[in-house]
């Protein structure tokens, strides 16, 4: 049997998963390929000592790993090892082969118990070094969430989708934008959860010299009544009451307590136009804008594009950061080093390019999302095929959290 280090050697954790790795492939592989020949199928395994499915195909898919760590990530449970050898035993491996497997398997469960959290600070700890194992254990993560967050607040949804684009405004200074939201398959958990549909806030100009933001609806007309804001053709055919709160700079909008009645699914489509929302250029004050969501649905695939007019920060490509709210609320400075890591959740949330113009934009699961964002951008008089577009797209996403967009401001350009 390979020697393996004790645990009171100075080693990293990684090195001693990786001896450990080394030792259970070296005596777990000729086991299974006595058994199961030398391209072992799962199926084969579960016929020839009948064993669960998911323990021999989830042994086998470890044991193609090239990677020890990715080996580590998809290897059964001790339990579930010392099931397998058992089988190999009564099936007629040697006794000998068997007792250095099991040797190595209780290496194995040492190191678990050695751990605080066990399998998954295991895991936790492989996945910055294997990217697969990290995507897999942050989707199991994520998921577990939506389920906890679902129950907890009340409400889920099937899908959500939004829409910024911004352009220069009429005066050259600031920026305007074009806010959307989509929601589909709202589902009330509880009879009278209480459910916000969107939540706006209009930062005052930091340097208190520019002109204050203000909300339009995509025609163009003050937005005092809030069923303006809705696109009907693209909600449920009988819509709830609506109510509209707003504090200081805060708008939120809100369905009234009864409606839509349990487990009744719910679509429910927003756009908006804010105007002077953002610097188009750098100031002594700002280096960056930023445009903040704050996820208040769990939901299962959560799709979020920007759209930056051809004329608006030449060659930028959005960023994208994901925090935990802090006391002061939504991060408005990007801080370098420690004080901008604070806070901070390690989620895979990759930004896609999608080109200019608006083709290649449609959305699994929202069948209508390219007809919407073009009726959009036309109820607007917008010209679509100037912007160039951006998109996240994550599934479970974490609910609760803040996912920042961040823009890069260039310098004014000198006068003529």
């Amino acid at each position: 049997m390979t020697r393996l280090p004790s645990s009171g050697t100075q080693l990293t954790l990684e090195e001693r998963v990786r001896s450990i790795a080394d030792d259970l492939r070296d005596h777990l592989d000729p086991i299974v390929h006595e058994i199961a020949g030398s391209r072992p199928r799962p199926s084969r395994l579960v016929s020839e000592l009948d064993i669960d499915k998911s323990l021999a195909s989830r042994l086998t898919r470890a044991l193609r790993a090239v990677d020890p760590l990715e080996f580590m990530h998809l290897l059964p449970s001790p339990t579930g090892l010392g099931i397998f050898l058992t089988a190999a035993r009564s099936a007629g491996v040697s006794r000998d082969v068997c007792r250095a497997a099991e040797d190595s398997v209780d290496h194995f469960r040492f190191l678990l118990e050695a751990l605080p959290g066990g399998r998954g600070t295991l895991d936790a700890a492989i996945s910055t070094s294997s990217g697969e194992a990290r995507e897999r254990t942050e989707k199991n993560a994520k998921q577990a969430v939506y389920k906890a967050m679902s129950y907890l607040v009340g409400i889920r949804c099937e899908s959500i989708a939004t829409m910024f684009a911004l352009r220069p405004a009429a005066d050259g200074r600031m920026v305007d934008s074009i806010d959307l939201h989509q929601r589909i398959g709202i589902r009330r958990l509880r009879p009278t959860a209480p459910l916000g549909v969107s939540s706006v806030r209009l930062h005052p100009p930091a340097n208190g010299k520019t002109p204050l933001p203000f909300m339009e609806t995509l025609e163009g007309t003050p937005g005092q009544d809030v069923e303006n804001f809705f696109m009907r053709e693209y909600c449920s055919p009988d819509l709830p009451e609506f109510h509209m709160f707003e504090e200081g700079s805060v708008t939120t909008i809100a369905l009234s307590e009864s409606d839509p009645p349990l487990e009744s699914p719910l679509d429910l489509t927003s756009a908006t136009v804010i105007r002077n929302v953002l610097e188009r250029y750098r100031t002594e004050e700002i280096h960056d804008e930023w445009r903040g969501y704050l996820l208040h649905l769990p939901c299962k695939t959560l799709v979020r594009d920007i759209y930056i007019h051809e004329d608006l920060y030449p060659g930028m490509v959005p960023e994208i950061t994901v925090h935990i709210p802090s006391p002061k609320g939504a991060e408005t400075v990007r801080h370098p080093g420690l004080h901008g890591r604070l806070n901070t959740l390690d989620l895979a949330t990759p930004v896609e390019s999608l080109g200019l113009g608006m083709n290649g934009i449609a959305i699994g699961g929202i069948s209508r999302y390219p007809e919407l964002v073009h009726e959009t951008f036309e109820r607007a008089g917008w010209d679509p095929t100037r912007f160039r577009g951006y998109r996240a797209r994550v599934t479970y996403p974490v609910p609760m959290v803040l996912m920042t967009w961040w823009f890069a401001l260039p310098e004014r350009p000198p006068s003529p």
